[in-house]
């Protein structure tokens, strides 16, 4: 476990490495080496105090799809997992007031993920515009939208919905779980549809696939950040696909710091960026639009030259072998051949996704 929480911690650090600029004297990669330097300490310090406190089989840390935020010197912790449509908030003691306090301030986070920094204890700060407003109802199906909201429905469920486990040490839990509604992913979705709409214009990227692409990498989590150096909507890598971005796209040097992936609007165009780099230049070759999008969709999640590879190592002769075939025959061989099952897994998930988001839009 510790060693995923090294892995997923990168991220966090390869962005922060990346805020300093040449015009103060540093380089990108400078600063990144430097901050790599920190990895150890801060990787050990935040493991140690989750186990510490929850136990070596109760680490759990924000990812792609999850939101995880340690409070009260790690002694309470809030979930909520974006796959599941469930929030769980949990507390170890008896202490109501510590797991009001966390509901609360969940129910009332912003969706800006830059004001909260998911590795460090410390409660969210309350937002006049609540992310989870619209995806979440309280007991009596009403919108959370406010601070007296969300402290009655805090109240109700410390009344009627308090629940206890042990953990391994013994130490009690108390903690509540909240359900989503049934449609939270599309109440997300929307959100963001302004800032897509805008992109595949400027692009000239289908919508749909856009908006699958956000679904399969983020479930629409804008908190997002994986264990591949990935953040935001779109799981953009700051030093490949990012860096990318501002040399081709942007005209800029460097890559794209933790502060402009996790600001949604770039976050968005950043990705939609890339994929008009596949499109328009290492992909350029393939000439049916099926074949391509599948392509482009396989080599978001593996990059151009894997996709290319699966069908020969040869760049050029991959790319006319691509263009023998009908898109029936590539999106098969990229879904079973290609030799990363997640970028299989990866390429069935967005082409069904994308269906969904097309037939919406007719």
């Amino acid at each position: 476990m510790k060693k995923y929480l090294l892995v997923l911690l990168i991220p966090l650090l390869v962005a922060c490495g990346s805020s300093s600029k040449k015009s103060n004297g540093i380089d990108y990669d400078d600063a990144f080496a430097k901050d790599l330097r920190g990895l150890d300490i801060l990787t050990g310090q935040f493991s140690h105090n989750i186990d510490r406190k929850w136990g070596v089989n109760e680490l759990l840390v924000a990812s792609r799809k999850d939101y995880v935020k340690y409070t009260d010197q790690y002694n309470t912790r809030s979930h909520i997992s974006f796959d599941e449509g469930k929030i769980t908030i949990e507390t170890q003691g008896m202490d109501a007031y510590r797991l009001k306090k966390s509901i609360v301030h969940t129910l009332m986070m912003g969706s800006d993920a830059n004001g909260i920094d998911l590795f460090a204890d410390g409660d969210a700060p309350i937002s006049s515009r609540p992310f989870l407003a619209g995806q979440v109802v309280d007991h009596r199906g009403a919108t959370i939208n406010n601070l007296d909201s969300a402290n009655q429905f805090a109240n109700y469920l410390l009344q009627n919905s308090l629940q206890t486990r042990r953990l391994g040490n013994g130490q009690l839990v108390e903690y509540v779980t909240i359900p989503m509604i049934a449609n939270h992913v599309n109440v997300r979705a929307q959100k963001y549809v302004p800032f897509v709409r805008r992109a595949a214009r400027h692009y000239n990227i289908d919508e749909s696939l856009i908006l699958a692409i956000m679904q399969t990498e983020s479930s629409f989590n804008p908190y997002a950040i994986s264990y591949a150096n990935a953040m935001g909507l779109m799981q953009v890598v700051p030093h490949t696909a990012g860096r990318d971005v501002f040399k081709i796209v942007k005209n800029r040097e460097g890559q794209p710091n933790k502060e402009y992936l996790f600001d949604p609007h770039q976050n968005i165009d950043a990705g939609v960026a890339y994929l008009s780099i596949l499109q328009n230049s290492y992909l350029a070759g393939i000439t049916d639009p099926s074949s391509k999008r599948y392509a482009m969709i396989s080599a978001y999640n593996s990059g151009a030259g894997a996709v290319l590879r699966v069908f020969d190592e040869d760049k050029n002769i991959a790319v006319s072998k691509i263009n023998s075939l009908l898109p029936e025959q590539v999106y098969r061989i990229l879904s079973t051949k290609h030799p990363s099952s997640q970028a299989r897994n990866y390429l069935v998930k967005v082409d069904s996704a994308q269906k969904k988001y097309r037939v919406r839009a007719n």
